[in-house]
């Protein structure tokens, strides 16, 4: 096939890991290629990076108002010095490049990881020895669900303001309880996470012949202590920071 048909045939399988997703990997597992996976990757990195460079005013803006809000400690600093901090904290420097590298970076780091612990979790389940090589298109075909959520959450940046909008559960909380073990945990469970995980448990049972709902199970117990850990942790930052 030409080079055009291939693209054309991978973006279709694309589009149906969204709405034929047991489809999508039928067909990933008879007809895969490194070409295939790592263009998706691509795709993913690249939506991800054109986030990033779309809310750096958001992120300047914010960054601005900190500093502002610390100016009012600092009673010493005349006009003219905090006018030269606030210019120099609204430009674009190799802090803000490195934040937009480390976007798509955490992509890969995100697939390659969940790549790891879906073969491992497969393999202690299911009995079954399968190489990385079947496991990362499908990590990778999970990880399509980033052009959505990416879409959903730079959308609710630039119109709030926030760089870090609500889409999990705890959104729905009484905000009178917003420090409770419960809320924290549910504030970690983002509703994009768990659609990858959907998608990611449901390749590997395919590839391994197992059961799906095993496979959720696994993974979700080991999502869920990663919110815990990261949770505590950020917790911890705040009270001791």
């Amino acid at each position: 096939m030409s080079a055009s048909t291939d693209l054309a045939c991978y973006a279709g399988r694309w589009l149906q890991v969204f709405y034929r997703p047991g489809k999508a990997f039928a067909d990933l597992e008879k007809g895969q290629s490194s070409a295939e996976w790592m263009l998706v990757l691509i795709l993913v990195m690249s939506v991800v990076l054109c986030a990033g460079i779309v809310t750096i005013p958001v992120a300047l803006d914010r960054e601005r108002a900190l500093i502002e809000t610390e100016f009012r400690s600092y009673s010493d600093l005349s006009a003219d010095q905090q006018s030269g901090i606030l210019r120099e904290a609204v430009k674009f420097d190799h802090r803000q490049l490195i934040g937009l590298l480390v976007m798509p970076a955490s992509v890969c780091f995100m697939v390659f990881a969940w790549s790891v612990v879906g073969k491992h979790c497969g393999e202690l389940i299911f009995g079954k020895l399968l190489p990385y090589g079947k496991v990362l298109p499908i990590a990778g075909y999970a990880s399509l669900v980033l052009v959505p959520e990416t879409i959903v959450k730079t959308s609710l940046v630039l119109l709030s303001g926030s760089l870090d909008p609500p889409i999990h559960p705890g959104w729905f909380l009484d905000d009178a309880d917003p420090e409770t073990l419960w809320s924290l945990f549910l504030s970690g469970v983002d509703f994009f996470g768990i659609w990858f995980l959907f998608l990611l448990g449901l390749g590997l049972a395919q590839t391994f012949r197992g059961s799906a709902r095993l496979t959720w199970l696994a993974l979700g117990l080991v999502w869920g202590m990663w919110i815990v850990i990261r949770r505590t942790f950020e917790l911890l930052g705040t009270v001791y920071v």
